[in-house]
C-alpha cells in the first residue's frame, strides 16, 4: 500500500515539475537563497526563493507556493520598470506570489507584486520594501 502512496504522491507532483524549463531552473538558481528588507530583524518578513517553491514569511504567518517559473516577459508589451530583470512566479492558496527581480546600484532586490487577497492576508507593511539577498 504504501508503493501506492508514493506512486500517487509523484504523479501530482509531476505537473508542476514538468512545467519547469531548463532556464526556468537557471534563473531561480541566480535568485535562491533568503531575502529580507532587513535581514538583521529575525523576525522580519522573509522571502526564500528556490527551484522549488517561492516561500514568504511575515508576523507568523507563510505562503509556499507549488514550483515556481520565471517570466521575462511578465509586463506584456509595456517597457519593464528600470532595472527590472525578471518576474519569479508561483501558485498558492488562497493566493499566488508574484516576485519582480530588479536591480539598483546596490545590487539585486526582489520587490512583492501583491494582488488585494495577498494584501489583506499579510498587509501592506509586511510586503513593502526592496527585499535584499541575507548572508
Amino acid at each position: 500500500m504504501p508503493l501506492v502512496a508514493l506512486c500517487l504522491l509523484l504523479a501530482a507532483a509531476l505537473p508542476a515539475w514538468a512545467q519547469q524549463t531548463p532556464n526556468d531552473l537557471e534563473v531561480l538558481k541566480k535568485y535562491a537563497g533568503i531575502w529580507a528588507v532587513d535581514c538583521r530583524a529575525p523576525a522580519g518578513p522573509r522571502l526564500v526563493v528556490d527551484v522549488q517553491s517561492l516561500t514568504l514569511q511575515a508576523d507568523g504567518r507563510q505562503l509556499r507556493t507549488t514550483a515556481p517559473l520565471s517570466a521575462f516577459s511578465y509586463f506584456g508589451k509595456q517597457p519593464p520598470p528600470a532595472g527590472f530583470d525578471v518576474a519569479l512566479l508561483g501558485e498558492g492558496q488562497p493566493t499566488g506570489l508574484s516576485l519582480l527581480a530588479m536591480k539598483d546600484r546596490t545590487g539585486p532586490y526582489l520587490t512583492v507584486d501583491a494582488d488585494k487577497p495577498l494584501r489583506k492576508q499579510f498587509g501592506d507593511k509586511a510586503l513593502a520594501g526592496k527585499f535584499r539577498p541575507c548572508p
